[in-house]
């Protein structure tokens, strides 16, 4: 595995890679960098070209200063695709990285193979705006301590709490914040409805994605819809080798 930097109109971005064959890149959740993925890269990299990158704000990628919506992350995943010659790549992310997923599948077909979607939530603009105390505080305060994690982790240790407060204390409070407001605007319900591209959606039996299976059913086919059991919100971390598994047969189930 290899750092390297891109560099786009939308500022240098960072990445971790692995190997060679078609490419896969990998999007991480709000506050946190490529190396949420570091446990699965060297299996990804049996079979793809595995690129995992730091979101524009995030991780050792250039900061955002202003209002970043969902579709100018979708479009910084172009721009790195073309810094790095790469005409189509499959793609996966979780969280806001799904929420990009799904404006890459509207926007941006004909650059995907394929994309998962992970643990990425639906929420009415009732629902944002009774949650959006609980948003301000969680991402206001980068800093977490181990009793916070345990409940979001099959297995929070302290070696993952000090990579998880790195990385949110590299993205910062107001980022963070910003990203929430980016998932809170974009219309996700929509975006479902209008996707171009191959789509699968994968989430966690003990995430808060569950509830929303309907609406990916329908969208995608229940076929193309995996849950993955004793998995919360970063399956990745959770059970690498299932996410890796999963993710490989969804993009071959999907993929054009």
């Amino acid at each position: 595995m290899k750092h390297g930097f891109a560099n786009t109109n939308q500022g240098r971005i960072h990445y971790l890679e692995q190997d060679s064959g078609p490419a896969l890149i990998l999007l991480h959740s709000n506050g946190d960098s490529a190396f949420q993925y570091e446990e699965v890269m060297a299996a990804f990299g049996q079979r793809w070209r595995v690129l995992a990158m730091d979101m524009p704000g995030h991780g050792d990628s250039d900061r955002i200063t202003v209002h970043t919506p969902i579709e100018k992350y979708a479009q910084a995943v172009v721009v790195f695709l073309d810094a790095l010659k790469i005409e189509r790549a499959a793609v996966a992310g979780d969280s806001v990285g799904g929420s990009i997923c799904l404006a890459l599948a509207r926007d941006h077909a004909r650059r995907t193979q394929g994309v998962v979607v992970s643990e990425t939530p639906f929420r009415t603009t009732e629902d944002w705006e009774k949650t959006w105390p609980r948003v301000e505080a969680t991402y206001s305060q980068p800093t977490q301590d181990l009793d916070e994690l345990k409940p979001r982790f099959r297995n929070a240790t302290p070696e993952l709490l000090k990579r998880w407060n790195t990385d949110r204390n590299k993205a910062g409070a107001w980022t963070m914040v910003d990203v929430m407001w980016a998932m809170r605007e974009f219309d996700h319900l929509g975006a479902l409805k209008s996707l171009k591209g191959a789509t699968a959606v994968m989430m966690g039996a003990k995430g808060n994605v569950v509830s929303n299976r309907g609406p990916y059913d329908d969208a995608v086919g229940k076929a193309n819809v995996t849950v993955l059991p004793e998995c919360g919100h970063f399956p990745m971390i959770d059970d690498p080798a299932l996410f890796v598994k999963e993710v490989n047969r969804l993009i071959d189930a999907v993929a054009r």
